[in-house]
Order: structure tokens, then C-alpha cells, then sequence
């Protein structure tokens, strides 16, 4: 589905993220999955534009690499 981190640390964010989402985690500094968990759910939720679907989009993707998004 999502393209494979060429460097360990730096897995791209999922494809099909709403523009709104995008422009959010860009203004927040976040470019990779490994970001998204250091930032949180809690966090996350508190973005503007970010979405319960966005948020689904995001933990399968973390999933997917064995990654989890702390409640924080």
C-alpha cells in the first residue's frame, strides 16, 4: 500500500490524506509516521483538520509497520 522507508526512522506518510490533514501535519512539522507518534493521539485530535478518518488512515498505517499511536 504505502511505500517502504528507504531509511529507518523516515516512513512516509500514507497516500489519500485529505488536504486539510496534510496541510496540518506539514504546519506541525510532521513528514513521517515516526513523527506522528511522537506527536500523539491526543495531539492529533486537537489538530485542526485532522479527522476521525484521518486518524484511521494514519493508525493503519502504523500498524502496518508494527508502530503505535500513544494516547498522549
Amino acid at each position: 500500500m504505502a511505500p517502504q522507508s528507504v531509511e529507518p526512522g523516515r516512513t512516509p506518510l500514507p497516500r489519500g490524506i485529505a488536504a486539510p490533514a496534510r496541510r496540518a501535519l506539514a504546519h506541525a512539522g510532521v513528514e513521517t509516521l515516526e513523527q506522528v507518534v511522537a506527536l500523539g493521539r491526543l495531539a492529533l485530535g486537537r489538530m485542526h483538520g485532522i479527522c476521525p478518518r484521518t486518524l484511521a488512515q494514519l493508525e493503519d498505517a502504523l500498524d502496518e509497520r508494527g508502530l503505535e499511536l500513544p494516547a498522549g
